[in-house]
């Protein structure tokens, strides 16, 4: 039975093509954009289906390059816009050292030192053994030490906010540190969001384009196949 293809027009028999409904969903849309009057009814032949199936796979092809390119351009605007995504300077800022500073954070390392305890202490028991056998009680400052501890009580208050101006400078310090840490977190988490929507779109379009080219191949196979099997039944009848 001969059949007129609706693609090229040319007459050719049933067996030579196949009828439009027995294709793909996918490539039945495809077989309408590029050809108006498809059909139910409508018959092509093998030779219109090769030239077809090129242009689809070149259209997937097409459509896959075009959403990976628009895929980089968010990407890179966001790059471009997001400021957590901008370089971030590794070098903390250090605002100049007045004298006072850099003698309270001397004052603070020497006073929380082994080395001060020793030498206090061995000050305090100096001290206290001139004045209580050396000079008999009799001293510049005989027992209970009236001078020594004006003295500790004038150590200790001065002691006390040096050692505070060094803390707060390291506070300030450690103030710094925290922000960056958290902006490199951000930044990371930001990049790990990037990735993965990269990541989404090769699993949604690609895998999905690769199935559909499987299922396309294996459409193909069968109906390779059923060709064979009638040429080999023509055969038989033949003989």
């Amino acid at each position: 039975m001969e059949r007129t293809c609706s693609i090229t027009g040319a007459i050719v028999t049933d067996k030579d093509g196949v009828m439009w409904m027995q294709l793909r969903p996918a490539l039945q849309a495809f077989v309408k954009t590029i050809h108006d009057g498809i059909d139910a009814g409508s018959f092509i032949s093998y030779k219109a289906l090769n030239e077809i199936l090129h242009a689809y796979v070149a259209n997937l092809t097409a459509q896959e390059t075009k959403a990976h390119e628009v895929l980089m351009e968010n990407v890179q605007q966001q790059y471009e816009l997001d400021e957590t995504l901008q370089p971030i300077d590794a070098h903390l800022k250090e605002k100049p050292i007045t004298f006072g500073e850099r003698l309270s954070d001397r004052i603070a390392d020497f006073g929380g030192s082994w080395r001060f305890i020793i030498m206090f202490l061995s000050f305090l028991v100096v001290w206290m053994l001139i004045n209580t056998f050396y000079l008999m009680n009799k001293g510049f400052d005989p027992y209970p030490y009236i001078l020594l501890n004006l003295m500790l009580s004038c150590v200790a208050a001065l002691q006390a906010p040096v050692i505070m101006m060094s803390q707060n400078r390291q506070e300030d310090k450690d103030r710094e540190r925290a922000e960056y840490d958290f902006k490199v977190n951000i930044k990371a988490e930001t990049e790990i969001q990037l990735l993965h929507k990269k990541l989404d779109h090769l699993l949604l379009h690609q895998h999905r384009n690769m199935i559909e080219l499987f299922q396309l191949h294996l459409d193909l196979t069968e109906q390779v196949q059923q060709r064979i099997d009638t040429l080999k039944k023509e055969d038989n009848e033949r003989t």
